[in-house]
């Protein structure tokens, strides 16, 4: 599996998926992330790829964050958590053993201290409670 962290800025604009998704196949590249999706969703597109995301309740596109996968990918994912607007975690077989991927969207250093603290200690919360066998990405 071939994995890509891309900002592509949004996937929310009107023909901006089918553009990311032609791309990834363009690269041989199987999982892309990305961010400013809201609510929480699984959602196969006309080209194949499937998306998973994780956003706000509350219709404000930041702070979001979701993984394009392509059809191999999505035939190996297992489950997928969305855990907040910051955090989602999706479990794949692979060949070997299985991967275990966390996508994170972190606050910036400008944030406030309260909003850090509450993100890395449900980031560590996750990553406690992951499957221990498996591989961390």
């Amino acid at each position: 599996m071939k994995i890509c962290n891309w900002n592509v800025r949004t996937l929310y604009q009107s023909g901006n998926v089918a553009q990311v998704a032609r791309e990834m196949t363009r690269r041989d590249t199987d999982i892309i992330s990305e961010t400013h999706w809201t609510g929480r969703g699984k959602i196969q597109i006309a080209e194949g790829e499937t998306i998973i995301y994780s956003g706000r309740d509350d219709n404000i596109h930041r702070e979001c964050v979701a993984i394009l996968m392509s059809k191999k990918a999505s035939s190996a994912l297992i489950d997928w958590t969305p855990v907040n607007e910051r955090i989602i975690l999706a479990r794949f077989f692979s060949k070997q053993i299985k991967l275990t991927l966390v996508h994170i969207y972190t606050p910036t250093e400008d944030a406030e201290d309260q909003v850090k603290d509450e993100f890395y200690a449900r980031l560590q919360e996750v990553l406690e409670r992951r499957n221990r066998h498996d591989m961390l990405i």
